[in-house]
């Protein structure tokens, strides 16, 4: 039953990336409104938790448990190096977060800057948000995404492999769901699909440190959530039009 629902998650999300990439490149032959961007976080939300309550409904009929997908006290099993390798890169990813919002808050440089890096679209710039409606939805967007991306890429997928393969080599267990969660963002372009193929690989590290997936919510949480401060109206404004209007 457990290969079975292996192969399901490969096959659910090779499709499901490339309608997200398809999607994508069709907006950017169209004018992105304020209308559209939160359509398609509403769209996100949904998705995603219908995918969660999937991953939900398989445990149910594998006998699976909360435990055994990740919902566990902290605790440190592996050696002080892997250890100690992967707090440091958690903590530079929450250091890269935090600067995020300070330097938004507190620059509008920066702001402007950021727009202009996402002014074609590129790197999924089309779904950042910009307007106060938009940030108000995209923190129901990243809360989302921390939980549920969570629950499905680190606690199922690494639940599955090792109930599968026994004595499966952990860089397989930290590359695989890492590969799946880099092609997940398949409309990011290639750049998109390394960056958060490398930050899956930290989070699935996170993950087997602690033995927990709570701390990876939250720092999945504050990255996505960082970008709800990069772009404004305001920086929109003060900028040609371009064909767009935006973690």
């Amino acid at each position: 039953m457990n290969i079975i629902f292996l192969a399901a998650l490969f096959v659910y999300k090779a499709l499901s990336s490339v309608i997200g990439a398809s999607d994508e490149r069709k907006l950017k032959s169209i004018v992105v409104t304020e209308k559209i961007r939160c359509r398609r976080y509403y769209k996100a939300i949904l998705f995603l938790w219908g995918s969660a309550l999937a991953v939900f409904v398989m445990s149910i009929i594998g006998s699976i448990s909360l435990a055994d997908i990740g919902f566990r006290h902290i605790s440190f099993n592996y050696n002080i190096w892997f250890t100690s390798v992967t707090l440091i890169l958690s903590g530079l990813l929450l250091v890269f977060s935090l600067h995020r919002i300070i330097a938004s808050l507190v620059s509008a440089k920066y702001r402007q800057k950021q727009f202009e890096n996402f002014s074609d679209g590129a790197g999924g710039g089309n779904i950042f948000p910009r307007s106060k409606k938009e940030k108000k939805i995209w923190l129901a967007v990243s809360l989302t995404a921390g939980i549920c991306e969570e629950i499905i890429y680190r606690g199922f997928v690494v639940f599955l492999l090792q109930a599968i393969f026994p004595d499966i080599p952990i860089f397989l267990i930290i590359l695989i769901p890492s590969v799946m969660f880099g092609i997940g963002h398949l409309y990011q372009g290639l750049s998109g699909v390394i960056s958060t193929g490398i930050a899956g690989a930290v989070f699935m590290c996170l993950f087997l440190v602690t033995d927990s997936l709570i701390p990876v919510m939250i720092l999945h949480f504050l990255i996505d959530f960082s970008s709800v401060f990069l772009l404004s109206e305001s920086e929109e404004k003060g900028l040609p039009a371009t064909n767009i209007s935006k973690g």
